[in-house]
């Protein structure tokens, strides 16, 4: 898979976006033309199978949470393009399993949309020991985004930096939380206690809503969540950041180191937000998906709104690309939950 495009991600060095692109030429000129499709198709899929039947998002984690967030503003401007509003379902718990189910017997015809993270397409299937769904059978639509966690500390715990806190952690029990079990934010903490020799605990949640506030309060000790979370507690003096899971600084948070300069880029401390939906998708109801998605994808106002902020990567693969990701990411999950020693029921 190429390089995912980061002209997006906050700081662009002072240069109007406008200008970044058109010199980089944004997502590689994925728009309505790359999909073989032309404005019409906007018209054209508000009024194909129009039965009355709502176009919804079903969103595996509850109201207020990064994926959430994303799906909100990516629903609400897609909804604007294609005249039609599009509903945010939120189905938490069980890695996003739930959800994904949800939509894995929905009916084909484009209106229910998985909006998740990579956790129950390439990750579940070597977690837990039977699934309700064929994670093969989805069809990948779009991969949308690219998200960098951070790990997080309450506001007391005596550390102040990713070295200070590995050495604390070393010699002091930890209790750590996650937005669920074997999901995205845990298996980043599993992997790191096991590089470092870490003793922990770990609470889970449905979530990275339901997480904070017992971070804030002090009844767990560090998470894993996602940069938009992360940027709006750490700047209101609530939690600490202490590592984020970019190639460089963030922007937004410039004195927190990352953990590939301290060698734990291993520990994959990002995650990605895609589309997907049930088997059996039309290839030219998935296409039609496509140009709409890439088109709030490159729109400016969706940019400053839902992704320079929160220092997320846009990506925007589809087709034989994103299966391409897929299919190396399952091989990576597969490592990574036999490094982690999780194994759950279904």
């Amino acid at each position: 898979m190429p390089k995912p495009q980061r002209l997006l991600q906050a700081g662009t060095q002072g240069r109007p976006l406008s200008s970044v692109i058109q010199r980089r030429q944004f997502m590689k000129r994925r728009t309505l033309v790359a999909a073989g499709l032309t404005m019409p198709f906007a018209n054209a899929m508000a009024n194909a199978n129009d039965s009355g039947k709502q176009r919804t998002f079903i969103v595996g984690y509850s109201a207020g949470g990064n994926v959430d967030n994303f799906a909100r503003a990516l629903g609400d401007r897609a909804g604007k393009l294609i005249k039609q509003p599009i509903i945010i379902d939120n189905k938490p718990g069980a890695n996003e399993m739930i959800a994904t189910q949800m939509v894995s017997r929905s009916e084909p015809d484009g209106r229910t949309i998985l909006i998740s993270t990579e956790a129950p397409i390439t990750q579940s299937q070597f977690l837990y020991k039977k699934l309700s769904y064929v994670p093969e059978e989805l069809t990948p639509i779009i991969l949308l985004a690219q998200v960098p966690l951070v790990l997080v500390a309450r506001s007391d715990l005596p550390v102040s930096n990713l070295k200070e806190f590995l050495a604390y952690a070393k010699k002091n029990p930890i209790i750590a939380g996650s937005a669920g079990i074997g999901g995205v934010t845990h298996l980043p903490i599993a992997m790191l206690a096991k590089m470092q020799g870490i003793s922990w605990t770990h609470v889970p949640y449905k979530g990275s809503a339901a997480m904070f506030p017992d971070l804030i309060s002090g009844r767990i000790d560090v998470c894993f969540t996602g940069s938009s979370a992360a940027l709006s507690q750490i700047k209101a003096g609530k939690v600490k950041g202490l590592g984020v899971g970019t190639k460089e600084r963030m922007s937004a948070l410039p004195n927190v180191e990352t953990f590939e300069e301290n060698g734990l880029d291993g520990i994959g401390a990002k995650y990605t937000i895609g589309a997907y939906g049930p088997k059996g998708l039309p290839e030219e109801i998935r296409k039609q998906l496509v140009a709409v998605y890439t088109e709030v994808l490159k729109d400016p106002s969706f940019v400053s709104a839902a992704v320079t902020p929160n220092s997320y990567i846009v990506d925007g693969a589809h087709g034989s690309e994103f299966q391409e990701f897929l299919k190396k990411d399952r091989a990576s999950q597969k490592n990574r939950v036999e490094a982690s020693g999780a194994q759950l029921e279904g």
